[in-house]
């Protein structure tokens, strides 16, 4: 698979870093305050917690239970997350957008990251983060990748964050055909 870049962002204290990966995924997270933008009631009014998003919060979940080394990092067993319509949706609408729109970045074409998808789901956070995944067609092997990836990996095993919610999109037009987003955070 093509190489790509994970972008960590922490807004206190300033300070990025780049990883690059062996796998195709990226992952990002923010502390910070966020500030409310948007309506979520049809976010909320479709939230459904499917077998495959069951799935991977349960994946999700096990890896956080058991101590990990995430590259340079090692983490002690952290608590389990639990599910947010918002997060879903901004989740969804991440993943729709990168198959509509057929590219791989936690940056969208119109310059807008994480922070404003959150934002756009009425999600008032103090810690935020995404891991996003391209051209895997099951669960437990996006889950798999992300936890080999030490960006990916610190972002899972991150005992800031509460919740999470996710969603996969297809598009057999587009260059990966399936997209997905891991959004992760602690609501304020």
């Amino acid at each position: 698979m093509k190489n790509s870049a994970a972008n960590r962002l922490y807004k206190h204290p300033a300070c990025g870093v780049l990883f690059s990966l062996a796998m195709l995924m990226g992952a990002s997270s923010a502390l910070a305050s966020g500030e409310s933008t948007g309506d979520d009631a049809s976010a909320e009014s479709q939230c459904e917690l499917t077998d495959q998003k069951q799935a991977m919060l349960t994946l999700i979940n096990k890896a956080r239970s058991q101590q990990r080394q995430c590259g340079e990092q090692y983490f002690e067993p952290v608590d389990a997350l639990t599910w947010n319509c918002k997060l879903e949706a901004a989740a969804e609408r991440h993943s729709q957008d990168m198959a509509e729109n057929d590219y791989f970045s936690h940056t969208a074409p119109d310059g807008s990251g994480i922070e404003q998808r959150i934002n756009h789901q009425d999600y008032v956070w103090q810690a935020v983060g995404e891991n996003i995944a391209a051209g895997h067609t099951s669960a437990s092997a996006v889950v798999e990748g992300w936890l080999a990836s030490p960006g990916h990996c610190q972002n899972i095993m991150n005992g800031t964050f509460t919740e999470m919610g996710m969603a996969k999109a297809r598009n057999p037009q587009s260059r990966y055909e399936t997209y997905w987003t891991q959004t992760l955070g602690n609501a304020r």
